[in-house]
């Protein structure tokens, strides 16, 4: 029998993907059975062109796109905004704070935006794990001493990449150091229950498990 085409969800990057499936594997959803396939693009300067066309392929099936805010997340929003014009996919001019979730009659397709890390912070995949380390971890504290102590050395990463700094210290004081994000979620180094996390693991069910 022909294999039923799954529904896809657009991410930047490799980890984005792994934490996302990890995530929804720690929420009961198990992405291989779940009809949903995880694609990888390589950045936003390629997932950004991509949307429309994502849309357009789509007829039937759901579509989502998870996409850093960095820095203006309204910039990213209206970039976004901009790459689904013409599909029929009417996104609001402010971003919603659950995640947008909306359908094409014209693709019959179901269609959600997500903006790392929450829909409204700057940030990126980065600051959404942040939100998954445990209130109060002394182990993080002393990541972020220790990392603002090697910057004053002469540490070469930039600033924008102080918390990846930061949680790659910690991830490699755990019991199996330097895991890649996925799998130290996989292995509850960070928790799965952070307000964003559980507002991401409801916008994807919306957009893709709800009838």
């Amino acid at each position: 029998m022909p294999q039923t085409e799954k529904s896809v969800l657009h991410v930047e990057g490799t980890d984005d993907g792994h934490v996302i499936a990890h995530l929804l594997s720690r929420h009961g959803v198990d992405i291989d059975t779940s009809g949903v396939e995880i694609k990888v693009a390589q950045g936003k300067d390629a997932l950004l062109p991509a949307m429309d066309t994502a849309v357009r392929l789509s007829t039937g099936r759901s579509v989502g796109f998870v996409l850093d805010a960095d820095e203006v997340p309204e910039d990213r929003w209206r970039a976004a905004r901009g790459r689904l014009e013409g599909t029929g996919v009417n996104l609001p001019k402010d971003i919603p704070q659950a995640g947008f979730m909306g359908e094409t009659e014209l693709y019959q397709a179901q269609v959600g935006v997500w903006l790392m890390p929450d829909n409204s912070q700057a940030g990126a995949l980065e600051h959404f794990l942040q939100g998954l380390v445990a209130d109060g971890d002394a182990l993080f504290a002393h990541a972020k001493t220790s990392t603002a102590l090697a910057k004053d050395k002469g540490a070469a990463f930039s600033e924008g990449k102080r918390l990846k700094s930061e949680l790659h210290a910690w991830l490699a004081w755990q019991e199996e150091p330097g895991l890649r994000y996925g799998s130290a979620l996989k292995a509850h180094y960070f928790g799965h229950d952070s307000d964003a996390a559980l507002a991401f693991v409801n916008w994807f069910g919306q957009v893709f498990l709800t009838p």
